[in-house]
């Protein structure tokens, strides 16, 4: 597996996507900062554990073009199948394509992080948040990505169509994204109304004592809550706004699903017929 992460870190500093990806992520970064700094020019105040999470959102794209423009390649340029007729195992082909890809994305996240690291301390007041839990989070959301990446791996060495496994991935992390915000909405219903509701007289009232029918209780929230923290999409969420309410569990979760996607990718990807 040595000679396949050689060759294949080889091609990747020289792929376009990844370079366009750190190039994203780090302008991304910059302009986070950059709008920190104005807002403190107006007497907002950052924390710099706030800076910290606001990549999650556009996290969760960049293993699907990864994949799909980097991985995908592989079956058009018959390069997998030349892997094989060389002597490389099915699993060996398959986790280094898994390397590549979580390396790939976590090094994105990495050119974030930079200007934030250098900058971020001079427009914020102080970090705003525990450092072991700001470490936890920060952990969290790696673990995150990676899931995201076993996921995207788990297709590109499936499916054999480029151009179908980028409207696949893409529409899954968007159907994901969908699911994760409709969850997570129903979660911040308010357990009573707020503010003035008019009654069936036309008069206004105070709703502050009207139990709202939409809020979540028992079995059913916690059913809900496990669907956020569990999703990689949901994950991002909570993540970017703050919503966090079992960091541990969600850790536990990616590593579950990078886990169970790997086991499933291999041994599916040894079945695969691939012509």
């Amino acid at each position: 597996m040595g000679d396949l992460l050689r060759a294949g870190f080889a091609r990747l500093w020289r792929a376009p996507v990844f370079w366009l990806g750190v190039a994203f992520m780090g302008c991304w970064g910059g302009l986070v900062c950059y709008s920190a700094w104005e807002g403190s020019r107006e007497g907002i105040v950052y924390f710099l554990g706030d800076l910290c999470r606001y990549h999650c959102i556009a996290t969760v794209f960049l293993p699907p073009v990864f994949c799909a423009l980097f991985l995908g390649t592989e079956y058009d340029h018959g390069t997998i199948r030349n892997k094989l007729v060389a002597g490389k195992t099915r699993p060996a082909v398959y986790l280094s394509s898994l390397v590549l890809s979580v390396t790939a994305c976590l090094l994105m996240i990495a050119a974030y992080y930079l200007p934030v690291v250098c900058v971020g301390p001079f427009v914020t007041e102080g970090l705003g948040i525990a450092p072991g839990t700001l470490a936890l989070i920060i952990g969290g959301e790696l673990l995150m990505a990676a899931a995201l990446c076993g996921l995207c791996t788990l297709g590109s060495m499936l499916i054999s169509r480029k151009a179908i496994l980028a409207v696949t991935l893409l529409l899954a992390v968007l159907a994901g994204l969908a699911v994760g915000a409709t969850v997570e909405g129903r979660l911040e219903q308010p357990e009573y109304f707020q503010g003035l509701m008019m009654d069936a007289s036309g008069e206004l009232r105070d709703a502050s004592d009207m139990e709202n029918p939409d809020f979540l209780r028992g079995r059913e929230r916690e059913l809900y809550q496990f669907a956020a923290d569990f999703l990689p999409t949901g994950q991002a969420l909570l993540y970017n706004f703050n919503m966090i309410v079992h960091p541990r569990a969600m850790c536990l979760y990616s590593v579950l699903i990078l886990t169970a996607s790997t086991a499933g990718g291999v041994l599916a990807f040894r079945r695969k017929d691939l012509k």
